[in-house]
């Protein structure tokens, strides 16, 4: 029978989709999977699509519960999962044809503790990385695990810790007790793979392209927040907590410098939101959120570590000002910049 693959999909209001992300699965040939569907307390068609999937492919587990959000759904998923190793499929994407089989394939050889693959986003490759075979040991935590964590400088290599880029052996999940924060709503997948990979031996990378992200307008993270910084906050918390209490001292110096530039990074597209999303925050209302973001104690010890030297002079400019919390300044800053480049758009 080869490899069992458990299948995880989060479903909330995607009627629209779900034909598509469905359909991608249950054309998959490969014998050995199984389709955990859970229903988040869908209000339209979603529930009347999943169960007419059930009723014709006998590998779905169908779960129809109350809304909880996308993490309590995954929760759910993984709690009933039997397979030997989990992926997981949002519901306005597919699964290339074949994908399965292929990936079983590669397990089954080298049976790594976490797979990571290629995706294509809007028919364009994504995420290319410079990692290719597979990596353990020490040479796993650095080349790999601490470049997720952050950026050794600032602006430097960014990861993506998307979920449906990877599979996981599920008996990794389950003896490390790796579950989905349901407070968190920003940044939970990214959390997840990384506690992974802080508690794997290795990870095996393949070229294949075999997800197909069809980026949906409508998603959170195409939507002004006004709780993005209290949820980028939770999620650098909770990371920087996983690795002090997983690592040894010399993993946790090099993670903090890197978390460090991330805490700078998340702080920058907190703030920009402000201005360059669609949201009708007046002048006042927007220097409060800038002060709350700048004031955090996590903010004022990453900006006073922080080398400006490779960064230009408005890049130094921004550092300074959240490095000395003047955020009605930074506030001007901003909203002259928001107002020339109206200007330019109109003229």
């Amino acid at each position: 029978m080869g490899v069992r693959i458990s299948v995880i999909v989060p479903i909330y209001n995607m009627e629209q989709f779900l034909d598509r992300c469905l359909g991608s699965l249950t054309s998959q040939a490969y014998g050995n999977l199984e389709f955990i569907l859970v229903n988040d307390g869908s209000t339209d068609s979603s529930a009347e699509i999943c169960d007419r999937y059930a009723q014709e492919d006998a590998r779905i587990k169908l779960v129809h519960q109350q809304n909880g959000g996308v993490s309590s759904a995954r929760n759910t998923g993984l709690n009933i999962a039997t397979g030997d190793y989990l992926s997981f499929v949002d519901p306005d994407d597919r699964i290339a044809s074949g994908a399965y089989s292929l990936l079983a394939e590669y397990i089954s050889d080298a049976k790594p503790d976490i797979l990571r693959f290629g995706a294509y986003r809007k028919g364009e490759e994504l995420d290319w990385l410079p990692f290719e075979g597979l990596y353990e040991g020490s040479g796993f935590e650095k080349e790999v695990v601490l470049p997720m964590i952050g950026s050794d400088k600032f602006g430097g290599m960014f990861i993506l810790g998307v979920l449906w880029l990877h599979l996981f052996k599920r008996d990794l999940i389950e003896q490390n007790d790796i579950r989905f924060n349901p407070k968190l709503r920003r940044c939970e997948d990214r959390l997840f793979t990384i506690s992974a990979m802080i508690n794997a031996s290795n990870m095996l990378f393949v070229r294949d392209n075999l997800y197909h992200y069809e980026v949906n307008d409508e998603s959170l993270s195409n939507r002004y927040d006004p709780a993005r910084w209290e949820q980028e906050s939770l999620f650098l918390s909770d990371l920087k907590q996983l690795y002090h209490q997983k690592k040894d001292s010399a993993f946790i110096e090099e993670a903090d410098k890197r978390i460090a530039n991330d805490y700078i990074l998340r702080v920058i597209t907190s703030v920009n939101q402000e201005y360059f999303t669609n949201n009708n925050n007046s002048f006042w209302r927007r220097y409060k959120n800038i002060k709350k973001i700048i004031c955090n104690p996590e903010v004022k010890k990453a900006a006073y570590g922080m080398r400006t030297g490779q960064l230009g002079l408005k890049g130094r400019l921004i550092i300074g000002m959240i490095k000395y919390r003047l955020a009605f300044l930074l506030n001007v800053f901003n909203t002259i910049i928001l107002l020339k480049n109206k200007l330019n758009s109109n003229g």
